[in-house]
């Protein structure tokens, strides 16, 4: 892992150490990765993933309303909601 260098305010460094103290974390390198870690989960766009509903649908007794699989449903969805988005996108 490189090294990186990093000058911090007093402030910074109060918060950090009532996050190791509070997290019980022993290394300012260990709260470091573990707070940038966090802020970028947070950051990134929440991953979909329905595939435990396309599952569940997929395994419903009885007579269904299409043949079609769970995941050909999710993916007829995405294509509307995308030609839906892109019309919605254009110039008026």
């Amino acid at each position: 892992m490189a090294p990186i260098n990093l000058h911090t305010t007093p402030e910074f460094e109060a918060a950090l150490a009532a996050m190791m103290k509070g997290r019980g974390i022993k290394t300012k390198s260990e709260a470091i990765r573990l707070a940038v870690r966090e802020a970028a989960a947070y950051a990134a766009p929440p991953k979909r993933d329905l595939s435990a509903l396309c599952d569940m649908l997929d395994r419903l007794p009885g007579p269904h309303l299409t043949d079609k699989t769970g995941e050909e449903l999710q993916a007829e969805i995405d294509e509307e909601m995308e030609a839906k988005l892109e019309r919605l996108s254009r110039p008026r």
